[in-house]
């Protein structure tokens, strides 16, 4: 196990720009639609950090590359939503798997702006919701508002434990066992925490997903977003493949 984490220190410290690259695209590989559900971008993030952190190297550098990623994600995402609207949803792997908007759409309905944030500590929901948000044609200025905001708290939350558990993997290999134990200590406390919060938002989605129909209902998203800024308009076929999607959705429930 040692020779594979020396090897990434190794890497980390010969091409510190490649691994500042190496966290800035997996910042943004996590926050978009449909990457962040196919491609572990928060892995790839904390592992990175945490080489870099027994290399040496200031934390810093990836924690500002970690929130402009985050918060181009999102926008990204936010973009794609508004872009294509509901006809977002006959398109792979919505089609195949309609909770994934469901639920995005119930989270927003339930916290509207606050959603944005909410969403970026919760796998699956962090990549969809900003899709919701688009397409309900929620403010720009709003989202980009809790976008932001949610980067700065988001990333830290990501990049220091990762550093704690670079600092812990360090002593230990030193042999400094009592510094190795103060630092896991705190690194499992934190993901302690984290698997709480996750594990109670995910009980309260599966509860409210009971009795709901697949789907997202646009009415409904646009009247909590307060229909700001109005999604590009749909062409006749885009229409077409929104409304069979939509009666499916009727006919399988």
């Amino acid at each position: 196990m040692w020779s594979w984490i020396n090897a990434a220190v190794d890497l980390v410290s010969l091409y510190p720009a490649g691994a500042m690259a190496a966290v800035f695209l997996a910042a943004i590989i996590e926050a978009v639609a449909v990457l962040g559900i196919l491609i572990p971008g928060t892995p790839i993030l904390m592992a990175v950090a945490g080489a870099a952190a027994m290399a040496g190297q200031p934390m810093v550098p990836l924690l500002v590359l970690s929130v402009i990623g985050a918060v181009i994600g999102d926008f990204v995402s936010f973009w794609f939503g508004q872009r294509f609207s509901i006809r977002l949803c006959g398109y792979w792997p919505f089609s195949r798997r309609p909770a994934l908007m469901a639920n995005a759409g119930r989270f927003f309905e339930r916290y509207g702006t606050y959603s944005v944030a909410l969403c970026r500590f919760v796998p699956v929901l962090r990549s969809t919701v900003p899709l919701v948000a688009g397409m309900a044609g929620m403010c720009r200025r709003r989202f980009v508002m809790a976008n932001v905001a949610s980067a700065f708290v988001w990333a830290p939350l990501h990049i220091y434990p990762a550093k704690m558990a670079g600092m812990s993997l360090s002593r230990l290999e030193d042999g400094q066992w009592q510094a190795a134990a103060v630092w896991g200590a705190i690194l499992l406390v934190c993901c302690a925490m984290g698997w709480a919060i996750h594990r109670a938002i995910m009980t309260h989605m599966r509860s409210s997903a009971a009795g709901h129909a697949p789907g997202v209902d646009i009415e409904r998203i646009q009247a909590v977003a307060g229909c700001h800024e109005q999604p590009v308009a749909e062409t006749a076929a885009e229409a077409q493949v929104g409304a069979a999607f939509r009666q499916g959705n009727v006919a399988d429930g």
